[in-house]
């Protein structure tokens, strides 16, 4: 995907979601300028955003969101997210929001500012300190006027964050794609995933074959009990001798051998007792063989 992007000299970002994490990656021009990743309460930046997207990826659950963008508004929200803070969480009455905007003019400054309350959020972004274009919560484009900025800043309580960057030329500089080895990252989390997922299968056959192992036990004592039941104490030998003729009592999950397992009992029982007994005893088993080993198959 990421040799995709480069390829087409892609302009925008990525937005990957996770249950519990969310990431954005900046591209300009094909250039990966930047990579972020909150998670648990920290945020990585750089190698550590990408290798904890690859082991996200793994972990289930996410979505990813592509979107194209213009090289200005990219860097805009480049400084958003990574910008260096000139103010932060400033209420707007005690700052001189005519002299703080004629400063950016002067200083050709490149970001965001952000103007908000508690329930209301618009932003404003720059490029060498003229206003390339504006949004608010609940508008669906980048809009040419500051009306509904003004009103959100004449809300009582509202505060101002202005965050700069570097112009888009300057950004572009800097590329993640050839700084990180992302294929062999890639790799090496499939690896480690793949690894883990033996593991766990190897664990759950371990703990599936003791369950079989268990469940055929008892179903073998109960053979004998009901074999005893019919025929008397040789009737446990009997069981015992048929099952070891077959490998043992896994042979009682095996239709073919559960068929000749049977066969020998009742040869065995005619020897023992009467054959309407030996019959009734045989019914018994084949039933109890087949509804204590069906959950096994």
């Amino acid at each position: 995907m990421f040799e995709k992007l480069k390829s087409s000299s892609f302009t925008g970002y990525l937005s990957f979601t996770f249950p519990s994490s969310i990431a954005i990656f900046f591209f300009e021009a094909g250039k990966l300028i930047s990579a972020m990743l909150e998670q648990d309460g920290k945020r990585l930046t750089g190698f550590e955003a990408i290798a904890g997207v690859c082991t996200q990826i793994f972990g289930g659950g996410g979505a990813l969101s592509v979107y194209k963008l213009s090289k200005d508004l990219t860097m805009c929200l480049h400084a958003m997210l990574h910008g260096d803070v000139l103010y932060q969480g400033q209420e707007l009455k005690l700052i001189d929001i005519k002299g703080l905007l004629e400063k950016m003019k002067a200083q050709r400054l490149n970001g965001c500012l952000r103007i908000y309350t508690e329930d209301r959020t618009a932003l404003i972004f720059y490029k060498e300190g003229a206003p390339l274009g504006f949004f608010h919560d609940g508008s669906h484009d980048i809009e040419t006027s500051a009306s509904e900025s003004q009103k959100i800043a004449g809300l009582p309580g509202s505060k101002i964050d202005v965050l700069s960057t570097k112009s888009a030329e300057e950004l572009m500089h800097y590329d993640l794609l050839e700084m990180v080895n992302i294929a062999k990252l890639w790799e090496s989390t499939t690896a480690r995933f793949s690894s883990e997922r033996e593991k766990i299968r190897k664990e759950a056959e371990v703990v599936g074959q003791q369950h079989t192992d268990d469940a055929l036990k008892e179903l073998e004592d109960d053979l004998k009990e009901v074999a005893m039941a019919y025929v008397g104490k040789m009737g446990a030998s009997l069981v015992e001798k048929e099952l070891n003729d077959r490998g043992g009592r896994r042979a009682l999950t095996d239709g073919s051998q559960i068929g000749a397992f049977l066969a020998g009992v009742e040869k065995g029982a005619k020897l023992l007792t009467s054959i309407s007994k030996t019959r009734e005893m045989l019914e018994t088993m084949k039933n109890e063989i087949a509804e204590r080993t069906k959950s096994l198959l």
